[in-house]
């Protein structure tokens, strides 16, 4: 699966390749480590505008069957009518969160960050998400501690009842010093929610 060669460097779990292009509680073995905190939104929309987005937590399909990723967000945007999908303003958060079984080696299993929304897109039942990165695990430091702190992307797929598996996608930084993902910039949904879920708010419906 693509997660594995974009999200993967070398044996430590889900640190991203500089280069590369989610209902059950998470396992008590991971780090004192929870969803980032909601945002609270902006007064309530005129009426020519609408509000929409995402929120919700999920555990994604991964390879390696005892691992554990869940990715968090609560992210909405406010949209014009000529906004074309991309809000005119966005706020929230979204939390990359990863655990996986102790090597015995004494280093960290487990990893996460935590970032601030700045771009939000939905069109029916696709979203794209990206934000910069405000906290972080271990092996995400580097992404934090950038001049600018480092854009990653999500995307969403969430089909209606009976309209198949919900599916995430991961879209990581570029390399220190290169162009910036652009924002709302997301590779598409590639890995199945094997637990978890989450709502798509569209109030333009």
């Amino acid at each position: 699966m693509a997660i594995t060669s974009a999200l993967r460097l070398a044996a430590v779990p889900l640190v991203l390749a500089a280069t590369a292009t989610l209902t059950a509680t998470a396992p008590a073995t991971a780090a004192p480590a929870t969803a980032a905190p909601v945002t609270a939104a902006p007064a309530a929309a005129p009426a020519d505008r609408a509000v929409a987005g995402i929120s919700g937590w999920a555990r994604m399909d991964y390879p390696v069957a005892d691992e554990d990723i869940r990715i968090f967000v609560d992210a909405h945007g406010l949209f014009t009518p000529h906004d074309q999908g991309v809000a005119a303003s966005s706020w929230g958060t979204f939390r990359i969160q990863h655990w996986w079984p102790p090597k015995g080696d004494g280093q960290p299993s487990f990893n996460w960050g935590d970032f601030k929304v700045d771009c939000v897109s939905v069109n029916g039942p696709d979203v794209a998400v990206t934000g910069r990165i405000v906290d972080a695990g271990p092996y995400w430091q580097e992404f934090l501690h950038r001049k600018q702190p480092a854009r990653m992307g999500l995307s969403f797929h969430v089909p209606a009842d009976g309209g198949g598996p919900t599916r995430i996608g991961l879209t990581a930084p570029t390399a220190d010093g290169q162009p910036e993902l652009p924002k709302c910039s997301a590779k598409s949904p590639d890995a199945n929610a094997i637990e978890g879920g989450y709502t798509v708010l569209d109030t333009r419906r």
